[in-house]
């Protein structure tokens, strides 16, 4: 699982993981890794033109929810934006939706699903500024 980096720091779970979203870059930089919560983590990854953020979380409500987890963290607004995920994962599918016993489908479900892939409980996203 992702989220097994706060223990472990092994970049293969981070090359993983971005490759659900794009071709890994040849080199990455990783500028930060911070534990929002118990459960939501972001990591900050440089390729040498573009900074990502990757996030995980097991409850995520909304896609903006996302982003003002990321704003709160940094405390500006970094008009972030999502990468869609190469395979798409629709949310009655997700093992976050099904392993929890309450789940109530984001509003924008469609969207959510476009833009979010999985790992262990947590939806993983990837976000450019």
């Amino acid at each position: 699982m992702l989220r097994d980096y706060a223990q472990t720091e092994n970049w293969r779970l981070l090359d993983r993981a971005l490759e659900w979203f794009i071709d890994l870059p040849e080199r990455l930089s990783l500028v930060g890794f911070m534990e929002l919560s118990p459960d939501s983590f972001l990591w900050q990854i440089f390729d040498g033109t573009t900074f990502y953020y990757l996030y995980a979380e097991d409850y995520v409500p909304s896609l903006g929810h996302v982003i003002d987890q990321i704003n709160d963290f940094y405390q500006k607004d970094l008009s972030l934006h999502f990468i869609p995920a190469k395979v798409p994962l629709a949310f009655e599918d997700a093992t976050p939706n099904k392993s929890a016993k309450i789940y109530k489908p984001p509003d924008d479900e469609y969207e959510f699903a476009r833009y979010s892939s999985q790992s262990g409980y947590d939806f993983v996203f990837l976000l450019t500024a």
